[in-house]
Formats: C-alpha cells, sequence, structure tokens
C-alpha cells in the first residue's frame, strides 16, 4: 500500500489540462459613417473581437517557448487597403492588441504567442471559451470620394500548443492544426466641406446711398469627386424678397448678396443656389485637395428711407448641398 500512494500522485500529475482550441468564423470590422474631411485629419479606431480563433479550457501555467499562434492576414483582392468605388484606397493597419505596439503585416504570419499577448488576454487561461481579438486604425492623410469601402481577408491559423502539463512541466499533449476563415473591413466616407466664409462689413455712412459694395468671396474644399450646390438663407429679417439687417431699436436696413460681381441674388432654392461648376476659380466638382471659390457683391439696397442711427445686423446660413 504504501508504493500504491506515489503512482497515484504520479497519475494525477499527468492527467491533461486541456486548452483546445479551433477556427471559427471570424468577426468583420466596421469603421462607420466617416466624413471625407475627418478622414483625412483624424486617426480612425475599430477592432473585432473575433479574429477566428476561439479556444476553451485552463491552462495552469504560462505559454511554453515552443508554443505559436500564427496568424496570416491576406487580401483576397489585388489592392492592399480598403478600395471604395472609384478606386481609391484607404490605408490602415492591423495590431494585435489595443495599442500601436504589435503592427500586423498584410501577408506574414504574426505569433499571438509572442510578446506576452495571449497572456495578456487571458485566452488560454479562462474556463470560459474565448476568441482572439484584432484592432485596426486608419492613418491620416487620405483624399477619397465619398463612398462604400472594404477589404476582405484570408485569416489562416497555424498553431502549436502544448495543452497537457505532467511532472516536472513536461508536456503530456499538443494539438497542432491550421485552418482558415474570411474577414472582412469596412468604412463609409461621407461627403463633407471645409468652409471659410468671411463677416460681411459695410461700415458707416449717413444715407443708405453712402453705403459702398462689398465684394469678397466664400471658399469651399469639398469631397474628391462630390457634386454640390451653395445656397444662402434669407437671413433673419427678409421681408418683401430682400435680406435685411436689423437694429437694436428694432429698425431696418435692406441689403442682399449677389452672385460674382452681377445682380442676381444668391439664395437657397433651386436656381438661386450655385453649383460647384458656377465657382470663379477651380470650378467643377470637389477635389478634397484645394479651395473653390465663389465670389460675391453685397449691397445695400439705395431706394429704401434712411432708418435712424444704429448698430445693424443680420446671420446669414450658408448650406451645402451633394
Amino acid at each position: 500500500m504504501k508504493r500504491l500512494l506515489p503512482m497515484l500522485v504520479l497519475l494525477l500529475l499527468a492527467e491533461p489540462v486541456q486548452a483546445l482550441c479551433s477556427v471559427v468564423q471570424a468577426g468583420n470590422v466596421a469603421f462607420g459613417s466617416v466624413a471625407s474631411t475627418t478622414l483625412a485629419s483624424t486617426v480612425q479606431s475599430s477592432s473585432s473581437t473575433n479574429a477566428g480563433l476561439r479556444c476553451s479550457g485552463s491552462l495552469v501555467t504560462l505559454l511554453r517557448s515552443d508554443d505559436f499562434f500564427k496568424a496570416t492576414f491576406t487580401p483576397t483582392g489585388g489592392t492592399t487597403g480598403l478600395v471604395g468605388p472609384t478606386g481609391d484606397v484607404i490605408q490602415y493597419t492591423l495590431y494585435a492588441d489595443n495599442t500601436t505596439s504589435y503592427p500586423i503585416t498584410r501577408g506574414q504570419p504574426f505569433d499571438f504567442a509572442r510578446n506576452g499577448i495571449l497572456d495578456a488576454l487571458g485566452i488560454l487561461g479562462n474556463v470560459v471559451p474565448a476568441t482572439i481579438p484584432v484592432y485596426l486604425r486608419t492613418l491620416t492623410g487620405s483624399n477619397v470620394a465619398a463612398g462604400n469601402y472594404s477589404e476582405t481577408f484570408t485569416v489562416f491559423w497555424n498553431w502549436d500548443y502544448c495543452y497537457g502539463i505532467g511532472v516536472g512541466g513536461l508536456c503530456v499533449g499538443r494539438q497542432t492544426l491550421t485552418g482558415s476563415t474570411t474577414m472582412t473591413v469596412t468604412l463609409t466616407v461621407t461627403a463633407d466641406c471645409q468652409i471659410t466664409t468671411p463677416a460681411i462689413n459695410f461700415g458707416s455712412a449717413p444715407v443708405v446711398s453712402g453705403f459702398s459694395t462689398v465684394s469678397q468671396s466664400v471658399s469651399l474644399n469639398c469631397t474628391k469627386g462630390s457634386a454640390y450646390t451653395v445656397g444662402l438663407n434669407d437671413g433673419l429679417y427678409v421681408s418683401g424678397g430682400r435680406r435685411r439687417m436689423k437694429s437694436p431699436a428694432n429698425n431696418y436696413l435692406a441689403y442682399d448678396i449677389f452672385k460674382s460681381a452681377g445682380t442676381v441674388r444668391w439664395g437657397s432654392l433651386t436656381s438661386a443656389r450655385r453649383s460647384g461648376s458656377d465657382a470663379d476659380i477651380n470650378p467643377g466638382n470637389g477635389t478634397g485637395t484645394g479651395s473653390q471659390v465663389f465670389n460675391y457683391n453685397a449691397r445695400v439696397y439705395t431706394d429704401q428711407a434712411t432708418p435712424p442711427a444704429g448698430a445693424y445686423q443680420d446671420s446669414v446660413i450658408l448650406d451645402v448641398a451633394f
């Protein structure tokens, strides 16, 4: 009987504690909708909690030096990055954790077992089944057209893992498998504009005929390839088809804003709007890199009675429609 006790202990220690893994369908990644100007200037982040490998069970020790969990993310198309409807490409990087410390190179195996990534995630030490996440970040500087962008990967998993630990730390069971899944990454670019609108200042005059015409411009830098129109609303105090400024004493001074150097009123409806092709400088669709300039002139109507002295103001909204 005294000889059985050590043998029993040995058998118990040699019983493997399993943490078996398998390839499952990876979760797709969606960056959502992003305005083109935001995409160009600000890094966009997203992630998937499931890069296609699912492990279950519990691990009693840290990963061994000869264990590996390698994933290869290979694009299925001929272009690297998110490709849009006009062939524009948005570049981004994949990472193994939620920092920029472990970038993943497309088409090259990345070992999630190294650098303590799996240990930090607790993937193999968790009795609850868990998957390996992947993180994505766009690069700034993209000048692309509006539309839906996507990239699809084949994710090839290759792992060799000691799942059973015996006496003295010896491996008593290994899982060596491979498998593939797919993952699609998407991002929607929405049209947008950067707008520069200087204030209109008529200065001072004793009578309405003394106000000079103000000639200046509005500058827009709109999404690459976007067709758009620009409108100016009637302001706060329009009356009789004329814009008006108002004084604190509730008096009014009628004025208007006209297209380019002409006499056609710039408004917000139908033909009163201005299209990108009507720009005085760089006419056409948006370029995403250069301003398109719309000249205008603003004048105080001289066929009205001069109102009482005071500071007159109005607020006009410029809108861009795509």
